[in-house]
């Protein structure tokens, strides 16, 4: 056999791979929890309901919003027939982490068909209109893809900039999409402080593969908040003792995080500190805890290597 006809055979090959590829039907499902978002979310849920690769379904959690949020969405779901709302009777607390996945949950359990991704977005996000075609590509290249996303932007005087906190090597709650594998293997989202943190660590360590694509710019029309309350910062610190950090892990955390986000490091330290004497319970087993700090100190050491 020649080889113009091996080359041949080769790219005939590569072209019906591409192909099918191209042509390979994915299923994508999206869960926004929202609370009074009145100013954000038609142009939120507008840039992915005019996706490029459009979302099969997309469900909007109401939260108890006491603003206009309702109407705008019942508005938009007269025109999108994959929009559905789901309304809640009840009056919204304040719970940080616990709030947006029980209401995330509710949304999950409301989906009317499968999926092969899943994705937990906020109501105050603009995406560009090639956002999912992205991930649909993402995931179908990638067996072992557990979770991806892009990076959130925030305006300043007339350009946008990537948010201080948002990092290439977390992938931040916001923006989050799950293969239906690793979903289903992490047991879906732990209505916890931190679980955005928490299932990205427990992804990698069940061998899922986390990506962010720096290119994939989104708009974050109310900038993450950076001042914490005592209590918060508390909480925070505590967060570190439940990922299973370890004492010297976790007093620079929160020591990181103090500086990073302007909370109280007295705060920090206290509920890091009071939870390790305390030996309470934590969100993660033995195994998993010693992943984690393996996992975080590589990190530290890779910073000082690079």
């Amino acid at each position: 056999m020649s080889a113009e006809v091996v080359a041949a055979g080769a790219n005939i090959q590569l072209f019906l791979f591409l192909s099918l590829n191209f042509y390979i039907r994915m299923d994508i499902s999206i869960v926004v929890p929202l609370f009074n978002e009145e100013d954000f979310v038609k142009q939120s849920l507008t840039s992915l309901l005019t996706q490029t690769y459009p979302a099969k379904q997309l469900v909007v959690v109401d939260d108890g919003s006491t603003d206009n949020s309702v109407a705008i969405i019942r508005e938009l779901a007269d025109t999108y027939p994959n929009l559905k709302l789901i309304k809640s009777n009840g009056t919204s607390s304040h719970a940080p982490g616990e709030k947006v996945v029980r209401a995330f949950m509710r949304g999950f359990d409301a989906l009317s068909s499968d999926w092969d991704v899943i994705c937990k977005f906020d109501a105050d996000i603009i995406f560009p209109e090639n956002y999912l075609e992205q991930l649909k590509d993402a995931f179908s290249s990638n067996e072992r893809l557990g979770m991806f996303g892009g990076l959130l932007t925030i305006g300043k005087k007339d350009s946008w900039v990537v948010e201080s906190i948002s990092r290439n090597n977390h992938l931040r709650g916001p923006i989050k999409a799950y293969s239906k594998a690793c979903y289903n293997d992490l047991g879906g989202l732990r209505p916890v402080l931190g679980w955005d943190t928490l299932d990205e660590l427990l992804a990698m360590h069940r061998g899922y593969q986390v990506m962010i694509d720096d290119k994939l710019l989104v708009k974050h029309l109310r900038p993450t908040g950076s001042k914490y309350s005592f209590k918060g910062a508390v909480a925070k610190g505590r967060l570190f003792y439940e990922l299973g950090y370890g004492l010297v892990l976790g007093v620079l955390a929160s020591i990181k995080w103090s500086f990073a986000q302007r909370g109280s490091l007295l705060a920090a330290l206290r509920g890091f500190l009071v939870a390790w004497l305390s030996r309470k319970p934590k969100f993660v087993t033995c195994k998993e805890a010693r992943f984690i700090r393996r996992y975080r100190w590589s990190q530290i050491f890779s910073r000082f290597i690079s």
